[in-house]
């Protein structure tokens, strides 16, 4: 199952890649009882529109001040969930989705609530949605390590990463939207150009046989966990690289090539390279089998949301 798209959120407002200052990476709230929303609907959306939100529901820290407004539209449980707890692709695993009933992948859900205080933070939201979950879908969740087969990522040559991967320079200023890039620019030129949206990564496709892979701002940790869904592995990728700080990437390969990568030539002529390919010419990365505890994100109970 491919996982990325999952973190590609539609907001109506253009995101930009805001630094977040260490007082926001904390909850601004700090009365000692849970934090709840003071007043919050939820209502079944059959309207098959677009997905929006007021601000970018990802794992991300890009936030925009809303005046205690959470507003999200047409939007899946799974969406909410990876949200809410800020899930990882690779939590995923032998978990989350094969725990949830059908209605919560497919229904979509428009969710309208303000919290008491005009000023929280994008933590604060995701633990006030906990609890709105919690109470309208009685939502029971709980994460647990496992023992599995993985793919550590590493370094192909040492002290070296390819021309698509770089450490992510914060000093240009982000206060309006990044010039969308034109189109046919090099795919080396898009590095830190895009995706818009920091700290989460994003997909598009640019051929019928070519698929791009992108992030700004964000950790190898990060990148690694992307990249298990991107290339729909079977094992999870984890972060061997060693390489502290923040990255930005760009990835372009053949989605085709997906389980059948000893294809050793691509059979189209706007094809990328294989997934595993792309990750050691473009990246300067290499996988190699291990075996590891990671993480799941398990659903241990949920319904169907409460009328209002």
């Amino acid at each position: 199952m491919r996982l990325p798209f999952l973190g590609i959120i539609f907001v109506l407002i253009v995101p930009v890649c805001l630094a977040q200052s260490s007082a926001e990476s904390r909850s601004s709230m700090t009365a000692p009882h849970k934090l709840e929303f003071e007043v919050a609907s939820v209502r079944e959306n059959k309207s098959g529109g677009q997905a929006t939100s007021n601000f970018p529901l990802d794992r991300g820290n890009v936030y925009f001040a809303t005046g205690g407004v959470f507003s999200a539209t047409n939007q899946s449980l799974v969406t909410l969930l990876i949200f809410a707890y800020k899930i990882n692709i690779n939590e995923f695993r032998g978990g989350l989705m094969r725990s949830l009933s059908g209605w919560a992948i497919t229904d979509r859900f428009d969710i309208n609530a303000k919290a008491e205080t005009g000023k929280p933070t994008k933590e604060d939201m995701r633990l006030m949605l906990q609890s709105l979950l919690e109470d309208r879908f009685k939502l029971k969740t709980h994460r647990e390590k496992r023992e599995m087969s993985v793919l550590g990522l590493y370094l192909a040559k040492p002290g070296k990463t390819g021309a698509q991967l770089r450490a992510h320079n914060p000093t240009p200023s982000y206060s309006a939207p990044l010039p969308v890039p034109v189109e046919g620019t090099p795919v080396e030129t898009l590095v830190g150009l895009w995706p818009a949206t920091c700290g989460d990564g994003t997909e598009a496709r640019t051929s019928k046989y070519r698929i791009r892979e992108g992030g700004r701002d964000m950790t190898m940790n990060a990148i690694a966990d992307w990249l298990s869904g991107a290339g729909d592995s079977d094992r999870p990728i984890l972060d061997e690289t060693k390489l502290n700080g923040m990255f930005d990437f760009v990835l372009e390969f053949d989605p085709e090539s997906l389980g059948r990568e000893g294809v050793s030539s691509a059979p189209h002529d706007d094809s990328g390279p294989t997934f595993t390919e792309a990750i050691k010419e473009q990246l300067g990365l290499q996988v190699k089998k291990d075996q590891k505890a990671i993480s799941i994100f398990l659903v241990d109970h949920v319904e169907y949301p409460s009328s209002n």
